[in-house]
């Protein structure tokens, strides 16, 4: 049990080298093969360790290739931008060591290209399913021509994907199922400067009043007075 304590406190005496989950999870689209990874996360123990540049048979004593194969890998790093060397005069000597901060920085774009990728395709998602909202709405297929007008309203006119919808809403509940109806809607909501929902809301308080009226002989439809955003209010 001594001899394992012991061994566990070197260990624990030898430090830890911190690397950034996103290199792990991102080096593969740098297009970096896993032994120009490893040798970058030698170069990082390295640096944390206080030797900023290694050579090529320091980094190779730790891994299964040749330090010929290390410094090829090193010069390609360096080909690609990746990896820098630094020179710095200290006490009327050169000191050289690699600057990894070229590599750090395409690594954050690789994460904010996939995070735009996945923002637009969320985008797309919801604005199909707009547009299959509208259609069960219009009990019907709509035409490329209704399409494109209701991709307009998202992409000319800046109105959101809920905003839009809402707009349906407020046709519906008008009985007023046209596109036209629609885009005057989103016509007035903008000139009065209402983007959000909280603000249509708030703008509509008072006007939504659900009264649903029953007669014994059949089940008619409720009756909903509406908020008319065609018509002034003062």
């Amino acid at each position: 049990m001594k001899n394992t304590s012991s061994r566990l406190e070197q260990w624990m005496k030898q430090g830890n080298v911190t690397i950034s989950q996103l290199f792990f999870t991102h080096y593969r689209a740098l297009e970096l093969s896993d032994q120009e990874a490893m040798v970058i996360l030698h170069i990082q123990s390295y640096q944390q360790a206080g030797i900023h540049f290694p050579t090529p048979t320091e980094i190779s004593s730790r891994m299964e290739i040749t330090e010929h194969q290390v410094a090829a890998i090193l010069q390609r790093l360096m080909q690609r931008g990746l990896l820098f060397i630094e020179q710095s005069n200290t006490d009327k000597m050169v000191e050289e060591s690699y600057v990894l901060y070229q590599l750090w920085e395409r690594l954050v774009d690789c994460l904010e290209k996939e995070q735009s990728a996945s923002e637009k395709k969320t985008s797309e998602q919801q604005i199909g399913e707009l547009f299959r909202t509208f259609e069960e709405e219009f009990g019907r297929v709509f035409t490329p021509l209704e399409y494109e007008t209701i991709s307009k309203w998202i992409d000319e006119d800046r109105h959101s994907v809920d905003v839009i919808r809402q707009a349906l809403v407020e046709a519906v509940l008008a009985e007023k199922k046209s596109l036209k109806y629609i885009d005057r809607i989103l016509f007035e909501w903008k000139k009065k400067n209402l983007t959000t929902l909280e603000e249509i809301r708030k703008h509509s308080e008072g006007f939504h009043k659900y009264t649903v009226k029953r007669t014994p002989s059949s089940e008619s439809r409720p009756k909903v007075p509406f908020y008319n955003w065609l018509e002034e209010r003062e």
